[in-house]
C-alpha cells in the first residue's frame, strides 16, 4: 500500500511540473509573437511611431496590453490551479479564501492595475524625456511590445503560482500519516 501512495505522490509532483511547463509555453509563445506582429503591421502603415500622438501610437498598444494581459494570465492560471487542486492532481490543499472566485478576480484585477500604472508612469517619463514628436521607429516599437508581452507572460505566470504556493499548505498525506504513526509507535514502545 505504501508503494502505491509513494507512486501517487510522485505522479502529483510530476503533474505539477508538467502543468508549469505546458502553461508557461502556452502563455509565452503566442503572447510574444502576436504582440510583436500586430503592432508591427499596424505601425508599418504609417511612417513614424510616436508615444502618445498619431493614429497608431505606442500607447494604443501598450496600455491595453498592460491591463489585460496580466489580468488574463493571472485569472487563467489561478483557475487552472483551482481545478487541479479540486481534482486532487496536485499536492496542495488550499484554504477556502484562495479557492473562491472573488480571490481570483481580486488578484487578477490588482495585477492588471499595478502593471498598467507602472507602464503608464514609465511612458510619461519617456514622453517628457524625449523631444516633442520623437519617432521611436517601427521595428523597435513592435519588438518592445512583443518583449513586454513576453515579460508579462513569464512574470504574471510565476506571480500567480507564487501567490498560490504562499497561501497554500503543502499537503503530503503519505508522509504525515507515516510520521504520525511512527511517532505514536515510538511513544508506545
Amino acid at each position: 500500500m505504501s508503494d502505491y501512495l509513494e507512486h501517487n505522490e510522485q505522479t502529483k509532483v510530476s503533474n505539477w511540473k508538467k502543468f508549469v511547463r505546458k502553461n508557461l509555453l502556452l502563455h509565452l509563445i503566442p503572447n510574444t509573437i502576436l504582440n510583436t506582429i500586430v503592432p508591427y503591421f499596424a505601425f508599418k502603415a504609417q511612417n513614424s511611431v510616436h508615444l502618445f500622438s498619431g493614429e497608431q501610437n505606442l500607447a494604443r498598444f501598450l496600455l491595453p496590453m498592460s491591463l489585460l494581459l496580466p489580468f488574463m494570465i493571472t485569472l487563467d492560471i489561478l483557475k487552472k490551479i483551482k481545478l487541479l487542486q479540486n481534482s486532487g492532481s496536485i499536492n496542495y490543499k488550499v484554504d477556502e479564501k484562495i479557492s473562491g472566485y472573488p480571490f481570483i478576480l481580486k488578484k487578477a484585477g490588482l495585477n492588471g492595475l499595478y502593471s498598467i500604472a507602472v507602464v503608464f508612469t514609465i511612458m510619461l517619463v519617456l514622453h517628457f524625456s524625449f523631444p516633442k514628436n520623437h519617432d521611436f521607429g517601427i521595428t523597435p516599437s513592435a519588438v518592445c511590445a512583443g518583449l513586454l508581452a513576453g515579460l508579462y507572460s513569464i512574470t504574471f505566470f510565476y506571480l500567480a503560482i507564487r501567490r498560490f504556493k504562499n497561501d497554500a499548505v503543502t499537503y503530503f498525506p503519505f508522509e504525515n500519516t507515516c510520521h504520525s504513526e511512527r511517532s505514536e509507535g515510538s511513544t508506545q514502545s
